[in-house]
């Protein structure tokens, strides 16, 4: 229980929806900022994944992995984390507070004047948050909503 309640606490630091969003960033500019902001997590470098080019960050817990997604010239396009379902409720948390919830598994997110969305799919052991540029018909709901 004290490792789910550290966790979820570090990821309100960490992760949530106030972190620095790294969609557009060079290969080398997450590793440096992984590396001195988010220290807790390790770049692993034990699978290979011959469709998709990406960096990958599990944290000293392992209850969470960052998939960072890059384009053919090392800049990331979108990324993913992968959570424990035990981090359900501050991963929430983290979001409404920072972002704008569309729905329960949406969320706008504001930054460097572009607007990010997030996703949010649940498994039966895990879930996990994908954050990708805001789509057209994303941005035409939060208008109808408002």
């Amino acid at each position: 229980m004290y490792k789910v309640l550290l966790s979820g606490f570090i990821f309100l630091l960490t992760l949530s929806g106030s972190a620095q969003n790294l969609i557009g960033r060079k290969a080398e500019e997450i590793r440096k900022y992984m590396k001195t902001e988010q220290n807790i997590f390790s770049l692993d470098e034990t699978t290979v994944n011959k469709v998709y080019k990406y960096l990958k960050y599990v944290d000293e817990m392992e209850t969470r992995t960052a998939l960072y997604f890059l384009s053919d010239d090392d800049r990331c396009t979108w990324y993913k984390v992968v959570y424990d379902n035990d981090l359900l409720p501050s991963v929430i948390a983290g979001m409404d507070s920072a972002c704008r919830k569309i729905s329960d598994t949406l969320w706008l997110e504001k930054s460097g004047g572009k607007t990010y969305q997030k996703v949010l799919e649940r498994q039966d052991w895990f879930f996990s948050v994908i954050t990708k540029p805001a789509e057209p018909d994303t941005l035409k709901t939060e208008v109808k909503n408002r």
